[in-house]
Parts: C-alpha cells; sequence; structure tokens
C-alpha cells in the first residue's frame, strides 16, 4: 500500500512557518514595549511551546541576547540622571575646594610677609602678630589638599 504523506510535509511546513512568524513578531512587539524577554515570555506572546523555541536555534541566540541585554526601567534611569547629577556637583565642588585652599594658602604667605614688614620696621617694638596655637606647625601640615578629604 502507497501512502501519501505530501499532505502531511506541506501541513507541517506551514505550521512551522507560521509559528516562526509568531515567535518573532512577539519578539519585535515585546522589544518596542521594552518588556523582560525570555523563553517563558516569548512562548506565552506567540503561543509556542519553550521546548520548541530551544529547538529552534536563530530563535534560540536571538532570544539568549536579548535576554542578557538589561532592559531599565524608566526610574532606573532617573536615578542614574541624578547620581551622575551628584557626582558632577560633588566633582565641581571638590574643585572648588582645592582652589579656595590655593588661595587661602597664598592669602596667608602675604599676610605673614606683612606680618615680617610690619615687624622689622619699627625696631624694639614687639610683634605685630601675637602667636597662634597653628604657628609651630610645619607649611606642609597647613596644606591639606583635596586627597587629605577623600
Amino acid at each position: 500500500m502507497h501512502k501519501n504523506i505530501e499532505g502531511l510535509k506541506r501541513s507541517a511546513k506551514l505550521r512551522s512557518r507560521s509559528a516562526m512568524e509568531r515567535a518573532l513578531a512577539a519578539i519585535l512587539r515585546m522589544e518596542a514595549e521594552e518588556t523582560e524577554i525570555n523563553f517563558r515570555s516569548v512562548a506565552a506572546q506567540a503561543a509556542v511551546s519553550t521546548a520548541w523555541l530551544y529547538n529552534t536555534k536563530s530563535l534560540r541566540g536571538r532570544i539568549m541576547n536579548l535576554r542578557r541585554v538589561p532592559k531599565t526601567p524608566v526610574e532606573n534611569d532617573a536615578r542614574g540622571r541624578r547620581l551622575l547629577s551628584q557626582e558632577r556637583v560633588i566633582a565641581t565642588l571638590r574643585l572648588r575646594i582645592k582652589e579656595l585652599e590655593e588661595k587661602n594658602l597664598s592669602l596667608t604667605e602675604q599676610l605673614e610677609l606683612v606680618y615680617g614688614k610690619l615687624a622689622s620696621a619699627v625696631p624694639g617694638t614687639k610683634s605685630a602678630r601675637r602667636l597662634h596655637v597653628n604657628d609651630g606647625q610645619n607649611s606642609n601640615n597647613r596644606r591639606k589638599s583635596l586627597d587629605h578629604y577623600r
């Protein structure tokens, strides 16, 4: 007896092609909606089995690649922008502190020069400046760089 299986082959190809189209459409839709893409979610959207997705090499590779790419919700983007903004503010403030420390050092040195000139201008008088607690420290200890605050 001769069996006619051509109809069965054609039907299987049509079902496979239809399942492939549904799966691709589901993946594209999920990418556009920025929903989580994994084998279960694609199988549910496309009305196919997860086993079929795993066995179809082109879809399996695509889903695995899309699964690795984390989709960031809007709140994560907002949090990232806020952290970036805070980092920029901190960097700006650290730069400002460094500039002010350099200016302070320069003014302190100028002040010491003026006190020295005042003390030597009038011989026999006491120093124009009273001793301060920090006068005994060396200049390296007085200079606190930006690294000191980290």
